[in-house]
């Protein structure tokens, strides 16, 4: 009979890491991946259109945030009835000036004071001040007074995951959103603070999921425990092509060693595909992604 129990535990431990407790994959690769592609796009109204039956595209905000004149940090607010959501997603680098930019000051520059605790990477901070600054927080105050019931989804990709990760705690850590109608989802994010930072949002967003695709160079970025850059929970984690159908392993810790942390082949093309399709698919819409619209 103890076998019988053992073999039960066992079996409902494997599935639960290779398909993931609280895991919605549905979420992350139907709805909230094409938002976070979508802020690579001048014109994110057309995936949001594309993608939801009841929705509403708010407003884009880009702002320069370095010294190099075409390096822009952006972001948008859109809402999606349908779905009782309020999303905001946050662009991704786009020139090797503005990558430079990040690395040197994840190599460089201790983390920075967070509001939540902790501290986090300069750029990142700089970037998502930037943009919530320009309009983005105005915007989310106004369509969450107006929705006090709805969700908010955020969401990004590389330097947008940062930027997302700290704009997540912040609603938290403010009391604009209680914690559990928060979801945050990314992708190929980077290490955005250290361990008090990380201890911070794993207690303001229960709902947190880094998604790394196989080999992702960006996500090992900068090296862990450098200057003290760790990362928070939880990862979800595609060992594979991220096609339709494919296992993932979910590590429900900081620094999962089930999933990404174990590797050493590290890859770029990796970071510019999520779900079997480049990040910025959804720059001219993303008609027939989402079979559920």
């Amino acid at each position: 009979m103890l076998k019988f129990i053992s073999v039960q535990f066992f079996l409902l431990f494997t599935i639960s890491t290779v398909w993931g407790a609280g895991y919605d994959e549905t979420l992350a690769r139907y709805k909230i991946w094409p938002m976070a592609s979508a802020a690579y796009s001048d014109n994110p109204a057309q995936c949001i259109t594309d993608n939801f039956a009841d929705a509403k595209f708010v407003g884009q905000y880009t702002y320069q945030c370095d010294i190099v004149k075409d390096d822009t940090c952006s972001g948008f607010v859109a809402v999606s009835n349908s779905d009782k959501a309020i999303i905001l997603s946050f662009r991704g680098s786009t020139t090797a000036a503005q990558i430079t930019a990040e690395v040197m000051d994840e190599l460089l520059d201790p983390p920075s004071p967070f509001v939540g605790g902790g501290g986090v990477n300069k750029y990142f901070l700089d970037g998502f001040n930037d943009v919530w600054n320009a309009g983005m927080r105005n915007d989310f105050l106004t369509l969450k007074n107006a929705n006090p019931d709805y969700d908010v989804w955020v969401t990004g990709h590389s330097l947008g995951a940062a930027m997302a990760s700290i704009g997540a705690a912040s609603i938290s850590k403010l009391g604009y959103v209680s914690p559990d109608k928060i979801k945050l989802v990314t992708y190929g994010q980077p290490r955005v603070g250290n361990s008090d930072y990380v201890a911070a949002v794993d207690t303001l967003v229960p709902y947190s999921f880094r998604i790394v695709h196989a080999h992702d160079l960006v996500a090992h970025l900068p090296p862990e425990g450098m200057l003290g850059y760790i990362h928070h929970k939880a990862e979800a984690w595609y060992n594979n092509n991220m096609a339709v159908g494919s296992a993932y392993t979910i590590c429900d810790a900081d620094e999962g060693s089930g999933c990404s942390n174990g590797n050493i082949d590290l890859s770029i093309s990796d970071h510019q595909s999520y779900f079997n399709v480049s990040s910025g698919f959804a720059v001219n819409g993303c008609p027939g992604y989402n079979p559920n619209h």
